[in-house]
């Protein structure tokens, strides 16, 4: 099923609110749909509200919206949405601004890498050992240099702490760059192409040219990976890997 036609599991309510309705409902309006090329006029409004209490201005028919709950979103705040509901990014307690596509998109890609990142970090556990291998959900960083950083994470630890750390990573400064981080370092950076060609006001592309982009550029980030965690393993000389 494509992601647009998804819908997105919330946890069971707890305040009377009625349970999320079955996979492959739909939400009608009276509205154009904002997807580029669509000519839908049964879009109804994406039901985002931010911090500051502005409501998303788009609008979503039933071939392009994502169901969160009950209500129709846009893939962005979809995503958004869910996390929050699922407290996944605690350390925030209001949504983040209309604008602000930095979370979505390092869950986004964090999604796509979670795959390669999983079965690395699980191959690197050591024989007899305690092992493990955890992933974090998205999450907010406040760094020294000012500004939020919205990641994904994924760790190999034991006992004795954390040995390798793979993230995927959006600055709010640098949207749309997404940068992938093993340990303290940053080992590759890039604009995912999909948003490149949006900006350029290009078509899009059908569904097997746009999946063949889009794992170009995963494919691209995820290549410094490995030789940059076998790096980082190799200064934890007590390590036999």
């Amino acid at each position: 099923m494509p992601f647009w036609k998804r819908e997105v599991q919330l946890p069971a309510p707890t305040d009377g609110a009625p349970p999320a309705p079955p996979e492959g409902v739909e939400v009608r309006g009276n509205l154009a749909c904002s997807e580029q090329g669509c000519v839908r006029h049964d879009a109804a409004a994406c039901g985002y509200v931010d911090r500051r209490r502005r409501s998303c201005p788009t609008a979503w028919c039933p071939d392009h919206q994502v169901i969160v709950g009950s209500r129709p979103y846009c893939r962005r705040h979809a995503r958004i949405t869910a996390a929050a509901a699922s407290g996944e990014f605690q350390a925030v307690p209001l949504l983040p601004d209309l604008d602000n596509r930095s979370p979505s998109l390092a869950d986004y890609v964090g999604d796509a890498l979670e795959p390669r990142v999983l079965e690395i970090l699980n191959r690197l556990r050591r024989p007899g050992s305690n092992d493990q291998v955890v992933a974090e959900p998205l999450g907010v960083v406040h760094p020294t240099s000012g500004g939020r950083r919205w990641d994904r994470t994924w760790k190999l630890y034991d006992h004795t702490g954390v040995h390798a750390k793979v993230s995927v990573e959006v600055e709010e400064s640098r949207d749309p760059e997404v940068s992938v981080r093993v340990g303290t370092h940053v080992v590759s950076r890039g604009v995912p192409p999909w948003i490149e060609r949006r900006r350029q006001g290009l078509a899009p592309l059908g569904v097997p040219a746009d999946n063949d982009l889009r794992e170009r550029f995963y494919s691209a980030l995820w290549r410094p990976v490995l030789p940059a965690l076998l790096a980082e393993l190799e200064r934890a000389p007590f390590l036999s890997y």
